[in-house]
């Protein structure tokens, strides 16, 4: 019996996070294929490359799931590129389904990768992997906060500082996981931060409450300063777990919750 696979694979050079699926296509391969597009798509990359090429039996289905790629795509602020690259019977029941009407469908990677070299270029990234401890948080500040001045990007370091500060602190104490912090500068303006860890459970925010002797987890506050601070927010499950992130703009003054 022919098994299927999906491989995530960052190319470097590129500065593009690469999905390849093969094998036989089942309803259990597309659920699995869209918890990597939301993970790598929340990672903010140059790009993200679905390569189904090599699935076999995709057709009936396949269109159902760019659809609902194309939705997570759609949704980011600002959004990453999505290409496709899919055999020519899967290419031809896109078109007709109408489900790649704003995602870029080729024949080859090849082909891919040269409509990505014109692309807006990915200016810098910095990712830190860290341990649930005490100290977790201050390593993921002061991550931000360095790189926010090497970048040259100061009007953004007192909110970003705040906003994995959160992050981090809520993964050490309900995730208790491994966890990784990774911060994209995607245009002179834009700042993306993102905190992926082992815990399915995504965040909400919670009723306010007055009592200012409550814990904060309690009063719900923290989630609160994420969304004032940031221009965007949100969440998403992955495959191992979750990723939380958030955008941040020096020329953009509106907050935007999830």
């Amino acid at each position: 019996m022919l098994e299927t696979a999906i491989t995530v694979r960052d190319n470097v050079d590129e500065a593009a996070i690469e999905l390849v699926a093969l094998g036989r296509w089942t309803r259990q391969v597309g659920v699995d294929l869209m918890a990597a597009v939301r993970r790598t798509l929340a990672q903010r990359p140059r790009a993200v490359l679905l390569d189904v090429s090599r699935v076999v039996g995709a057709e009936p289905t396949l269109a159902a799931t760019i659809r609902l790629a194309e939705e997570q795509h759609a949704a980011l602020r600002p959004p990453v590129p999505l290409m496709i690259v899919a055999s020519e019977p899967q290419a031809r029941r896109l078109r007709r389904s109408g489900a790649a009407r704003r995602i870029p469908v080729h024949r080859t990677r090849a082909a891919a990768l040269a409509e990505l070299a014109g692309a807006p270029p990915l200016l810098q990234r910095a990712r830190l992997h860290l341990q649930p401890s005490p100290l977790a948080a201050a390593e993921a500040r002061n991550l931000i906060g360095d790189t926010c001045l090497a970048w040259n990007l100061v009007p953004l370091l007192h909110p970003a500082r705040l906003i994995v500060s959160e992050f981090a602190a809520n993964t050490i104490e309900h995730a208790g996981t491994p966890f990784t912090v990774t911060m994209t500068h995607r245009r002179a303006d834009l700042l993306h931060l993102a905190v992926e860890d082992g815990h399915a459970q995504l965040p909400h925010l919670r009723r306010r409450l007055n009592d200012p002797d409550a814990p904060l987890a309690f009063r719900g506050n923290g989630l609160r300063l994420v969304a004032k601070a940031a221009t965007a927010w949100g969440s998403a499950q992955t495959a191992t777990g979750k990723v939380v992130w958030a955008t941040l703009s020096t020329g953009d003054p509106d907050r935007a919750q999830p």
